[in-house]
């Protein structure tokens, strides 16, 4: 998911390439507004979930974990940015830096994969609220999120191992891979962490949906009729939310990705798709925690506990 480019096609030119304006504008635009406000956010989201006993739930321990993802995006956005901005003189840095994007997947894999267990938890404390086989308990909770951390960082050895630098000596991150081989690991990864996330968040969504509004739903006789209501609409509002975010900012990079194996794109059109994919990361702290007045509380204490 890092901005680079494979030894089969790369350009066998000596020239070193120069610093464009467009390519110094998105990066100091990335690196000054976007990514702090990512870093900030994600990191206040995993604080107060932390600190705070009133938001030790199972659903704030998944958005904690998903803002660590997130945060991890955050922070590798800023070797892409370098990588992809400036030329590296020094091999051995350049190597580094582009083993080191070469991660940035992980984050991203993990994000979809977290939003799908969200979808889960939700699925289950609505549609199945009776039904002990689809709890999802906290300790059940913790074995998911190390089964996904450990599955994404596989997932991208291939691309930290083929990782190389100066690429037809123009400077940049290349990978040591065939054709064949580029189309198989994005084609495989796109069903893996779009596709399948995807559908399994529509269904959730979609049975959520339908009991909340269709089926006999099982209130609780100490929560009055219009709490239920409120209940129902900021589950369906954040709901299609998180849907479409995951549609808008994931599928630009996947395409763009699969075109890349049919048709030549310019760097113009592989840095927006990447930055799509980076914003649901900086958008998911305000998406998640702040429609909730428990997180905008806890935001304002330990703000509070931070200026005194």
């Amino acid at each position: 998911m890092n901005g680079s480019v494979d030894y089969t096609n790369a350009n066998k030119t000596t020239d070193i390439r120069r610093v464009s304006t467009f390519g110094l504008t998105t990066f100091l635009i990335t690196a000054i507004f976007l990514l702090p406000v990512g870093v900030i956010g994600n990191l206040m989201v995993i604080v107060v979930v932390r600190k705070r006993r009133y938001l030790q739930t199972k659903t704030n321990f998944l958005l904690a974990n998903l803002a660590a993802c997130d945060l991890v995006a955050n922070i590798l956005g800023y070797t892409w940015g370098v990588a992809s901005a400036f030329p590296i003189p020094n091999m051995t840095l350049g190597v580094i830096i582009c083993k080191i994007n070469s991660i940035y997947p992980a984050a991203s894999g993990c994000s979809a994969f977290i939003l799908t267990i969200i979808a889960l938890e939700r699925y289950s404390a609505i549609v199945k609220p009776l039904n002990t086989r689809f709890k999802l308990k906290k300790r059940t909770l913790r074995y998911f999120i190390l089964a996904i951390w450990i599955f994404v960082l596989a997932a991208v050895i291939p691309l930290v191992y083929f990782a190389d630098y100066n690429v037809g000596s123009t400077y940049r991150c290349g990978r040591t891979w065939g054709t064949t081989a580029k189309a198989t690991f994005w084609t495989t990864g796109f069903i893996i962490f779009v596709v399948v996330p995807l559908i399994v968040m529509l269904f959730c969504y979609v049975q959520i949906i339908r009991a909340l509004y269709f089926g006999t739903r099982i209130v609780p006789m100490n929560i009055p009729a219009e709490v239920d209501a409120r209940e129902k609409k900021r589950v369906i509002q954040l709901s299609i939310i998180v849907t479409f975010v995951f549609i808008v900012t994931y599928l630009p990079f996947a395409i763009v990705k699969e075109l890349e194996m049919r048709i030549s794109l310019s760097n113009r059109v592989r840095a927006f798709s990447l930055l799509s994919v980076l914003l649901s990361s900086i958008l998911n702290p305000f998406i998640y925690a702040f429609q909730s007045s428990n997180y905008r509380r806890a935001f304002k204490e330990i703000i509070c506990l931070i200026q005194r």
